[in-house]
């Protein structure tokens, strides 16, 4: 995932998560196919109109813009129908595949296929929320006095509403014939949950143990079992099981045959997790997709949750090409044959650094240094002038938090071998510090590669090729300086280009790229986390195989 991505909803073929852009109220909506394959993005924007997911569906509305929802599996849009209920219709929110509208008198259920329907069971001048997503056939609704909140429940096959919640209850969610709210638990001083059987009515009560009164706690029913924070409980039985070491978010798919959890998994780390019942028929966990880091967003260029390769070629023409996508290179602009050296170096500068969206550094042929920062869809803003003097280098590469403060770092290798440190700042007028030095002798090399933690190592690591071709790792000690090499392995010097990747493979792990110029190949290896074997054999990648570059980063 992008870093700082949040779930969003839980659909049958895909899951959206919120995307924040820097300025906070800017974003993205994303939909991730359980399939694999492409994106889709919806942009949304909290100050001029409303992005609402439900299931694989969201749903906009904006003053300027029809109000429509949007299959986010099949790309499909759909706008609503006009009905005569005063001069205005606002948007109500969504559920399952229908869009609800506010009229002057009634609240308006639409589908795709269908005509508007007035919501029956609904009084007249009765406050009432969003509609929100409950499962494919039902939706929920607050109503009532704000004091005392009442939720309905709305059937989505008839357009009808009903009460069956208590007053008074929170965190309500519905599965089929079942349903479910958390309210005090007065016996133990936290909370519990009760679950009613629609059917029979009968109530069952499951205790939420860790909970404190009051709170809220989401909650969410699959099969026989419920699922709050980081914990399943068998209805009926109170059988416990530890899911997550951690828990963030929750979302029900609408068929009722899955749950999505953001959490850490107790050997998988952080992520977004489904939740299904196994053949035994109890609670078994799978990572949907790993958390995105500042390792896995070192090459994100454009936001998409993949590492990009930046390529040059003899023109002077910048491209793009995200690993994994399936789709063409993209054109970033004319005019870096003014730079001899370009280079990736995560985000180092800017609001909110360091953030999320990597910058690059280029040298121009009289020695001054260049900062780009990366915009959210794949551009870069104006360059900013870092200053003078950096001809002396022959090496630079950056990315790695090579100090152990969260923000990335670039190293640089002078002419007499001796390599230096720039610390990043977070600041963009003023990217790094001062330079430290960490030792010499690294003339003995003619490739440099910052890959972050690439073994395990406490901070970010180096890998460097010797004019032999082999191939050596430095572990970051997590201070500025790094561990004694080890050999990763020789033959190296077929490629051109050394590029730390980023997560690639979406294990985890930093990966590597290597160019190699003659069939215009770029190979990749895939991290081990092993630091005695620290790559996988190589596998072509489609990120800018096929094309003729003079620089890659």
């Amino acid at each position: 995932m992008v870093p700082g991505a949040r779930l969003a909803a839980a659909g049958a073929d895909g899951f959206l998560t919120w995307i924040t852009y820097s300025s906070d109220v800017e974003g993205e909506l994303r939909w991730t196919p359980y399939a694999g394959g492409p994106t889709r993005d919806i942009v949304y924007d909290t100050i001029e109109g409303v992005d609402d997911p439900s299931g694989d569906m969201v749903a906009t509305s904006s003053e300027v813009q029809k109000t429509r929802w949007v299959d986010m599996s099949t790309g499909v849009s759909y706008d609503i129908r006009p009905v005569d209920d005063g001069m205005d219709l606002f948007y109500a929110g969504t559920a399952g595949r229908a869009i609800f509208t506010r009229g002057n008198t009634k609240l308006w259920m639409q589908t795709e296929n269908g005509e508007p329907r007035p919501v029956q069971g609904l009084a007249d001048g009765v406050w009432y929320a969003r509609v929100r997503a409950g499962d494919a056939t039902h939706g929920l609704l607050a109503t009532g006095e704000v004091a005392t909140p009442r939720t309905a429940l709305i059937d989505l096959t008839d357009a009808t509403l009903t009460y069956p919640y208590p007053p008074g209850a929170r965190n309500a969610v519905v599965s089929g014939h079942r349903i479910a709210w958390v309210e005090d638990d007065p016996a133990g001083g936290g909370l519990r949950a009760v679950v009613r059987d629609l059917t029979t009515g009968a109530d069952t009560v499951v205790p939420l143990p860790g909970t404190t009164a009051g709170a809220s706690q989401d909650i969410g029913l699959l099969g026989d079992w419920l699922v709050y924070g980081k914990w399943a409980v068998r209805i009926g039985t109170g059988e416990r099981i530890a899911l997550l070491d951690r828990s963030d978010a929750l979302a029900a798919v609408p068929d009722n045959s899955a749950l999505l959890v953001q959490g850490r998994g107790p050997a998988q780390g952080d992520g977004i997790f489904r939740v299904t019942l196994g053949t035994d028929g109890r609670p078994a966990l799978r990572l949907l997709a790993h958390a995105g880091t500042p390792t896995t967003a070192l090459h994100d260029f454009d936001f998409d949750g993949l590492p990009d390769l930046l390529g040059r070629d003899s023109a002077g023409v910048l491209w793009r090409d995200s690993a994994g996508d399936g789709r063409p290179r993209a054109r970033v602009g004319p005019g870096w044959q003014i730079y001899d050296k370009i280079e990736a170096v995560g985000d180092v500068a800017g609001l909110g650094s360091p953030g999320l969206v990597p910058e690059i550094v280029a040298r121009d042929r009289t020695g001054v240094l260049w900062l780009y920062s990366g915009q959210e869809k794949g551009g870069f803003t104006p360059r900013v002038r870092v200053g003078p003097g950096w001809q002396t280098y022959t090496h630079l590469t950056g990315g790695s938090d090579l100090n152990g403060d969260g923000r990335p770092d670039l190293v640089a290798a002078d002419k007499s071998g001796v390599l230096w440190l720039y610390r990043g700042t977070g600041e963009t007028a003023r990217p790094y510090e001062r330079r430290t030095r960490i030792g010499g002798g690294w003339q003995i090399y003619d490739q440099l590669a910052a890959v972050g933690d690439l073994a395990g190592g406490p901070a970010g690591d180096l890998v460097a090729r010797d004019r032999s071709g082999v191939l050596w790792l430095y572990l970051g000690r997590g201070d500025g300086t790094f561990a004694p090499r080890t050999r990763i392995g020789p033959g190296w010097q077929v490629y051109s280009q050394i590029v730390g990747a980023g997560d690639v493979d979406h294990d985890g792990r930093a990966d590597l790229f290597g160019y190699l110029p003659g069939t215009r190949t770029v190979y990749l290896y895939a991290g081990t986390g092993d630091p005695a074997r620290p790559f996988e054999p190589r596998t072509v990648s489609d990120a800018q195989t096929g094309n003729a570059y003079t620089n890659m980063s």
